[in-house]
C-alpha cells in the first residue's frame, strides 16, 4: 500500500513512517501542507494520513482542495485537536 503521511512533528512522523514501513507499506512523509498538496496531485496514493495543524497550508484546506480536484483517496485525520466540534 502506498501511503502519504503528512505530519510536521518530527518524532511522531518518524515513528509512524518507520512503523508503516515495517509492515511493508511504501510511505512518502512530508511535513507541510503545500508539499502535501503537490505530492497528492502527482502520485496515486492508497491512503493519506493527514495532520490538520500544518505549516504552509492547514490540513483541512489540503483535504478540501484535493476533494474539489476530484481526488478520492481515503484519508485518516491525525490531530491533537480535542474539542468535539473539531473532531466531528
Amino acid at each position: 500500500m502506498r501511503i502519504l503521511l503528512v505530519e510536521d512533528d518530527a518524532m511522531l512522523g518518524e515513528a509512524l513512517a518507520k512503523s508503516l514501513a515495517l509492515h511493508a507499506h511504501a510511505v512518502d512523509w512530508v511535513r507541510d501542507g503545500i508539499t502535501a498538496a503537490g505530492h497528492w496531485q502527482a502520485t496515486a496514493y492508497d491512503l493519506v494520513l493527514l495532520d490538520l495543524g500544518l505549516p504552509g497550508r492547514d490540513g483541512l484546506r489540503v483535504l478540501m482542495d484535493a476533494r474539489r480536484e476530484g481526488l478520492e483517496t481515503p484519508v485518516l485525520i491525525l490531530t491533537a485537536r480535542d474539542a468535539v466540534q473539531e473532531r466531528v
